[in-house]
């Protein structure tokens, strides 16, 4: 019997038992004989299934459905990405089940939802169906107005939204047939029925590069301005730091300390100090704004923190989690202004060993606002103002960062893609990567984050809370963690590497492993695909409560804790130390936060998703704007994905990246190399494999969807 038939075979009897059931009898109603080789297959698949968590083994050689089959608790928020819709809820297991769309029941992208488990589909897949929204989120959608048969019809730009809608006469508001809008979504509770919608804006009466723009906010559902309550409630909390207060924190005003960041940055949350003790070893300071002595808990500030979940990043405008009076300048580390921290002193060998750490509430004062750019210059001329103090900060940045390397960590090549705009228009594109500065700055927040995760560790460990580790749990807290790779996915791409560079050895999947295969591509031209493409196959890190753990990073113990300004999870972290620190908690208030950091670091990891997702859409717009300006221009490029369909290339110079389509690809028929990431010509054997350059010209850019039509031109690289 195939592996699929028997699981789906198994599943309906566990089901129509409502309980558990012995093998043997799971066997007889089976009809499989307990001598035979179906019967091995059984065990073996039931093994296989107990492993995954699709079933659960019971004593006895007794089996069961998980609880989360027929669980209330089957919530989360939907999902659709690529015409396939999927909810993430929350078991032990962190399920995904995907919905076919005619199980989707009224419900949209966004929306909470309950689901019901169907089965199991190829692959070991978890199927499922909406049984009740529990909560619409605010749906705006751009399209198109068709008058057809007397009834005006809305037909959606975006595949997220899979029906037309009907926008009633008085809810136009001045759109006509063909005009391009946007429409706030009003009701769907049936699904025989047609969505409504109501007109909320006709885009052609604005310029439409900047209308797109706006359209990342609502296809995404990306908050707006602040209320008039959180407004005024930030004001209130703004105070200047009272002499009082100063005298309650440990007082860092004296010691030199600075900040390092972005240029064009203005919520400088992290701020940095160093000295050599008297036995050479540094002691580092990392100094972090306490943002959550302004936002406390149960206030409006709090909620709408928690709800927005961190700031984006888009192209065109920043979206805070905080109220500018907060983020921009009383929480915002400026120079020569007294602002409240929260300090974490680590004292380092030479050779990077952590020898001790404090952690104090502070108050600081900082000397010097540098951006980047200056940090880099003083690395290079060895001058400059406070030179000292960066030099040797970068000295033990360097060792932390070859020891973390040396133990694990992965050392990831990766970029990002700015663009200056002119009048809220993409005029030019700049690929940034890392630099000395920038990594100075990233070893020494690593650091911090490291040493307050491990701290719950010794605070569960010893008095008061000496109890709690009896039960072998840690206090509840939020961490960064980062799973391991799926061995399947690593051996995929280790195998088309093996293809793409047969010289350079594979040696093992460990963390460590990986980074000394990435070593040997650091002169050679697939350096950043094989980065990429490595990073593709990683999972995502995500917040968690339970502590398994940062595989990239090759820590043990990990957590956010240096950007509370425009992270929540930060500001938790922050709230949870000094809860831990000051007061014995009471077991009450343990089950409370349990619960509570479970729920933050669902909501947060889900926040950072969309996030991501906008910010990578937002790119991507400003990309395809920025292309229309090259339309017929031929440019070198790299290919940077190949699929069924054709490739995908970045472009040299711009840094755009657009599809050639494989109907495009004349003179020959060719066939996709699913394994091997490559498209191969059946008759002339011409192959385009990732990471091989070619000469292309930008044909066709399409705003609207955000995508960039190329057409081949040549292998010939100059």
């Amino acid at each position: 019997m195939e592996k699929i038939t028997l699981t789906e075979e198994i599943l309906k009897v566990l089901r129509d038992t409502n309980g558990s059931i012995k093998l043997l009898d799971l066997s007889k109603l089976l009809n499989i004989r307990s001598d035979s080789g179906d019967y091995q297959q059984l065990k073996s698949l039931l093994k296989e299934l107990s492993k995954l968590k699709i079933v659960r083994k019971l004593p006895k050689r007794k089996y069961i459905l998980p609880d989360y089959y027929d669980s209330a608790e089957n919530t989360g928020v939907l999902k659709i990405k690529d015409d396939r819709a999927y909810v993430e809820f929350t078991n032990e297991n962190y399920k995904k089940v995907f919905i076919h769309k005619k199980h989707l029941h009224t419900a949209f992208e966004g929306d909470t939802v309950q689901v019901k488990i169907l089965g199991i589909k190829q692959g070991f897949k978890v199927s499922g169906e909406v049984i009740n929204i529990l909560k619409r989120t605010q749906h705006y959608i751009n399209g198109i107005i068709e008058f057809d048969n007397n009834i005006f019809f809305l037909l959606p730009e975006n595949e997220k939204y899979y029906v037309d809608f009907i926008i009633p006469k008085n809810k136009l508001n001045g759109a006509k047939h063909n005009d391009r809008v946007r429409a706030l979504f009003l009701a769907w509770d049936d699904r025989m029925k047609i969505p409504l919608a109501e007109v909320t804006e006709i885009l052609q009466d604005k310029p439409a590069k900047i209308a797109d723009f706006d359209s990342i906010v609502y296809e995404f559902n990306l908050p707006g301005n602040f209320n008039s309550e959180v407004i005024t409630e930030a004001e209130k909390m703004a105070k200047p730091v009272s002499a009082e207060l100063i005298k309650t924190r440990l007082d860092l005003r004296k010691e030199l300390i600075i900040t390092i960041d972005p240029v064009d940055a203005k919520d400088f949350d992290d701020a940095l100090s160093l000295s050599i003790l008297e036995n050479g070893n540094f002691k580092l300071g990392v100094h972090i704004a306490d943002v959550s002595h302004y936002v406390r808990e149960k206030t409006v500030l709090d909620s709408e923190a928690s709800s927005r979940g961190n700031s984006i990043y888009l192209v065109d405008r920043v979206i805070p989690m905080l109220p500018e009076k907060l983020s921009n300048e009383i929480c915002s580390l400026q120079p020569n202004k007294i602002r409240l921290a929260y300090s974490v002193f680590m004292e380092f060998t030479k050779s990077g060993v952590l020898r001790n750490y404090e952690i104090h509430e502070s108050v600081i004062k900082s000397k010097k606002r540098f951006n980047y750019d200056e940090v880099d210059k003083i690395l290079v001329s060895g001058e400059g103002l406070h030179s000292k103090l960066i030099l040797s900060l970068n000295q033990l940045a360097q060792t932390l960062r070859q020891k973390r390397f040396s133990q694990g960590g992965i050392d990831f090549d990766t970029y990002e893609i700015k663009f200056q705009l002119d009048n809220g228009i993409p005029e030019n594109a700049i690929m940034k990567r890392s630099t000395p500065a920038t990594m100075l700055v990233e070893e020494c927040m690593l650091a911090a984050n490291q040493v307050v995760a491990s701290h719950i560790k010794f605070l569960s460990n010893n008095p008061p809370y000496s109890h709690i580790q009896k039960s072998k749990k840690l206090l509840p807290f939020i961490y960064r963690v980062h799973e391991e790779p799926e061995p399947k996915k690593l051996k995929e791409v280790f195998a088309f590497f093996k293809l793409l560079r047969p010289s350079v050895p594979i040696h093992g999947t460990s963390s460590k492993d990986i980074n000394n295969f990435l070593e040997r591509f650091n002169d050679l031209p697939e350096k950043t695909v094989v980065h990429q493409m490595l990073l593709r196959s990683m999972s995502k890190a995500i917040y968690s409560e339970n502590n398994i753990g940062h595989y990239g990073l090759g820590y043990s113990d990990y957590t956010h804790f240096t950007s509370p300004i425009r992270r929540y999870p930060d500001l938790i972290v922050h709230r949870l130390l000094k809860e831990y620190t000051k007061d014995k908690i009471k077991n009450d208030r343990i089950k409370f936060l349990e619960y509570e950091t479970k729920s933050i670091s669902v909501h947060c990891s889900d926040r950072e998703r969309i996030a991501v997702e906008a910010e990578r859409a937002s790119v991507k717009l400003a990309q395809t704007i920025f292309a229309a300006n090259y339309l017929g221009i031929v440019f070198n490029g790299t290919i940077s994905g190949v699929v069924n369909f054709g490739i995908f290339v970045l472009l040299d110079d711009i840094y755009v990246e657009g599809l050639i389509h494989v109907r495009d690809l004349y003179g020959d028929f060719y066939e996709f190399d699913e394994q091997h990431y490559r498209l191969i010509g059946k008759k002339k054997k011409n192959t385009f494999s990732i990471g091989k350059r070619i000469k292309v010209k930008i044909v066709n850019v399409n705003i609207d969807d955000k995508k960039i039509d190329l057409a081949y031109i040549s292998d010939k690289v100059k």
